[in-house]
């Protein structure tokens, strides 16, 4: 008997604790944006636009890693578009610019 109420009250606390850290990772979980976020756009040829998404997206994805930042590539209009906090979009735009200058030769 007493291993059974010890159950039951385990199984209900088990119960509550798991609720809680998903309600707080809800209401956590959110990245909040930095008071200096914004976005930047570059104006990219079709070719630097090929280049800067990779094959399968992966050179994208790469730089948006590395930078810390949200990139989005809208190859109809040849926009770069790079979200975050100024910092972390000039690192987006560094690192982008770096790959472009790679497709035309070496990079000193």
């Amino acid at each position: 008997e007493r291993n059974g109420s010890r159950r039951s009250q385990s199984r209900g606390s088990d119960r509550k604790d798991s609720r809680s850290p998903s309600e707080s990772v809800e209401k956590e979980g959110r990245k909040k944006k930095p008071e200096d976020y914004g976005v930047d756009t570059l104006k990219i040829t079709d070719d630097d636009a090929a280049f800067i998404l990779g094959k399968g997206g992966k050179t994208k994805m790469k730089v948006a890693k590395v930078a810390n930042c949200e990139i989005e590539l809208y190859e109809r209009d040849l926009i770069l578009e790079l979200r975050g906090s100024r910092m972390q979009r000039q690192r987006a735009k560094k690192y982008a610019e770096g790959v472009m200058a790679q497709r035309t030769g070496p990079v000193m």
